[in-house]
């Protein structure tokens, strides 16, 4: 253990000592970070009926793999993967829901695990994962600008009072307005929403500074001019905006006043090597125990669980809250910050995990 993370791990005793009443929060935070004490990612597919504008997915360097077909190597690939310890899967490519053949074998072996799908196709009900169903517009027009396509009110009838849902709202400068409208669906809907802040990718960036021309993919609206990178007024936008829907729908908008003031200050969220460029701090990193597979089932060499992601402009919920698994020295200076940290925890439990059957995910955890 580094002297670091020691002396951060005698100030949190300390201020626990000192706020017994916060002790309850504190082991309930506990409970959430196990479930994802050895996460993986597992790219299951590699083809999406969508272009969403700066796509994650498919990056200048896309190639295109011989991936597995034969659904029972995958079964004793994901087998293979339990004994190696998972506790936490989660199902990305560029849509997922395209091969649930994958998603029902996994789920015999992990007992947590958490499916990024636009929505577009419903996944079977047998799944027992959190599902991010991924929401770039409520408008029927920025919801085609920014995806190619109208996918938003298909996602809605594929997934309304569906337990396993969560909306995933996408922000960018173009669509904030629609945030709110989008907490009174999810709410009329029996859906839980949260949020993303779009992460321009090296794909993007380039063909902003190159001044490529759009393209029917995508890359289809934007320019040097007009596009989807923030500035420091569109993030205090932002800031303002999240609060108050944290405030007006309690009940359905699940996020977290200090993980809003965190994502959304000025300049790199992360400490960045200078000669990489790669983020040193960022809890979404293939190192350690983290790894990510592609669908030939050989492990990758991705950065991280979305790499072509520039780290300095990177605001993404997956590795902002996978930051956010251990206190910081930010985190350790008051009653106050460390209540911040126990709430934003709780928020990221309802964000990625839903509660499955006890005994079930007893016998897969051990």
């Amino acid at each position: 253990m580094s002297s670091d993370r020691r002396a951060r791990l005698t100030r949190l005793a300390a201020l626990l000592q000192g706020t017994p009443h916060l002790g309850p929060a504190y082991e309930e935070a506990k409970r959430v970070v196990r479930a994802f004490r050895k996460p993986a990612f597992y790219e299951v597919a590699t083809r999406c009926n969508l272009f969403c504008e700066g796509c994650y997915y498919f990056s200048d360097d896309f190639k295109p793999i011989q991936g597995v077909e034969d659904i029972d190597t995958w079964d004793r690939f994901f087998a293979a993967e339990a004994e190696r310890g998972v506790t936490m899967a989660y199902f990305v490519g560029a849509e997922p829901a395209l091969h649930q053949d994958r998603l029902m074998a996994a789920s015999k072996y992990f007992p947590y695990g958490n499916i990024g799908t636009n929505g577009t196709v419903r996944i079977d009900p047998a799944v027992p994962y959190r599902i991010g169903v991924s929401v770039w517009g409520v408008d029927a027009d920025t919801d085609a600008d920014l995806r190619g396509g109208r996918s938003f009110h298909k996602a809605i009838r594929n997934y309304a009072g569906d337990p396993r849902a969560i909306l995933l709202y996408t922000l960018t400068k173009t669509n904030l307005g629609d945030a709110r409208r989008l907490a009174e669906i999810g709410r009329d809907n029996g859906l839980p929403v949260t949020f993303n802040m779009y992460s321009p990718t090296h794909t993007y960036l380039r063909k902003l500074t190159e001044g490529e021309g759009n393209d029917r993919q995508f890359f289809r609206i934007s320019n040097l001019d007009s596009n989807l990178l923030w500035d420091d007024d569109s993030l205090s936008q932002v800031r303002r905006t999240m609060d108050a829907l944290i405030d007006d729908f309690p009940g359905t908008v699940v996020y977290s006043k200090a993980y809003n003031a965190w994502a959304t200050q000025s300049g790199p969220l992360y400490d960045i090597d200078p000669e990489t460029g790669i983020a040193r701090d960022c809890h979404s990193r293939m190192i350690g125990q983290m790894r990510y597979f592609k669908t030939d089932l050989q492990q990758g060499q991705e950065k991280c669980g979305t790499s072509d992601a520039v780290c300095s402009e990177c605001r993404m919920y997956s590795g902002g809250w996978s930051s956010k698994f251990e206190p910081r020295d930010a985190d350790l200076v008051s009653e106050a910050s460390l209540a911040d940290w126990l709430e934003m925890i709780a928020t990221l439990g309802r964000i990625f995990l839903i509660e499955q059957d006890v005994s079930r995910r007893s016998t897969l955890a051990a």
